[in-house]
């Protein structure tokens, strides 16, 4: 007689443990999928920067046709005038009254004949107080000149600016032609009074020779780069330094050959042809492109254009495509050997690392998932 088999089952702690085995696995084959999806490395690189200069080369014309920002060519004007004129200045030096001299008349002649003067000729004024002139003088037809005087009397009172004088050698009726007058407020010996300096005439000369050059400009080239070369062609002054004077006067003729043109186009050009000497590894951060200096090398003013050269600088730092940089080389190193591989370099001046995880010790496998920063 056959006997019924009976199926015979499995413990339960099997399946239990089968069970928990399929989670550790699934836990750990997420953790692994987190850790390669999720984990990431921040690099932020300081840099050293560095200096860089360059000079330049570039053209003014006033042909449109010829211009060629790629190339250096812009537009612009040449100028090529002479211009003259003359100004009142004040004088600002001093010195003392030496001797009898103490101050300065203008004589003036009415006649249609000059008139001639000879040191000592006395000058008088309406109370009666005397005043002699230092050195001959001729004082030209429907003209004046001023003259030097000392008083005939030291203890007399000093005359100030604006009193009149006759002339008491000459007659009456010449008088009314020929009279002087206090251009300032006489001095004793001793005291100081106003002089013309040299640094006044170097000065005077100076403003009056911008003043000249400005006047070949319309008021819409005021913000325009104006590089100018003047030639004195005639100077004179009315007094030479030590002179005692209040005012003196500047004459000034000259010619003025230069280039005007906006410097926009100038600085891109610039800031390219900087950025063209810099290696492939390094990236410009900052330019003096808005300083620059201009020096005019030659003018064709047949052709009216000018050859201007000029220098710029800047600074640069390593850029991100630099091999220094590279990932590949960076890949499951941790926090210290990074910053000793990095920090190694001229180039760099610190390295900071950041994980996230934050219990991340190394690199993470994938060269996307480090990113690094230059802090600039």
């Amino acid at each position: 007689m056959l006997r019924r088999r009976h199926a015979i089952n499995p413990p339960l702690n099997i399946y239990k443990k089968l069970a928990l085995s399929f989670i550790v696995l699934t836990v750990i084959l997420l953790g692994v999928i987190f850790y390669f999806t999720f984990s990431y490395a921040y690099i932020t690189v300081t840099p050293k920067a560095q200096d860089v200069a360059t000079d330049f080369n570039f053209v003014i014309v006033e042909d449109t046709a010829a211009v060629n920002a790629d190339e250096g060519i812009f537009l612009g004007q040449i100028v090529n005038q002479t211009v003259d004129g003359e100004k009142i200045f004040e004088a600002t030096g001093s010195k003392p009254v030496s001797g009898e001299l103490v101050g300065t008349v203008k004589i003036s002649n009415n006649q249609s004949k000059p008139q001639t003067l000879i040191a000592t000729t006395r000058l008088l004024t309406a109370a009666n107080v005397l005043y002699r002139i230092k050195n001959k003088v001729v004082i030209p037809a429907k003209g004046s000149i001023e003259a030097d005087v000392y008083p005939d009397n030291a203890s007399q009172p000093l005359v100030t600016s604006g009193t009149k004088f006759t002339i008491p050698g000459l007659s009456q009726s010449m008088q009314q032609l020929v009279f002087a007058e206090a251009v300032n407020d006489f001095k004793a010996a001793g005291q100081m009074v106003k002089a013309v300096s040299q640094e006044d005439l170097n000065n005077g000369l100076a403003a009056l020779s911008d003043e000249l050059a400005q006047k070949l400009f319309t008021d819409s080239e005021s913000g325009k780069i104006k590089i100018l070369s003047k030639e004195v062609l005639e100077k004179k002054f009315s007094n030479k330094a030590g002179d005692t004077a209040d005012k003196f006067t500047v004459s000034l003729k000259m010619k003025v050959v230069g280039a005007i043109f906006d410097d926009k186009p100038v600085k891109d050009f610039a800031t390219k042809a900087l950025a063209g000497m810099v290696p492939e590894d390094k990236q410009v951060i900052n330019t003096n492109s808005d300083s620059l200096l201009y020096e005019v090398e030659k003018y064709d003013l047949n052709n009216k254009s000018a050859q201007i050269k000029s220098n710029i600088k800047g600074s640069v730092i390593l850029s991100e495509n630099s091999p220094i940089l590279d990932k590949e080389n960076l890949i499951k190193l941790n926090n210290d050997e990074i910053k000793a591989y990095l920090e190694n370099f001229d180039d760099i001046q610190s390295v900071d690392i950041t994980f996230f995880p934050a219990w991340m010790k190394k690199m993470p496998s994938f060269t996307d998932h480090i990113i690094i920063r230059i802090n600039k």
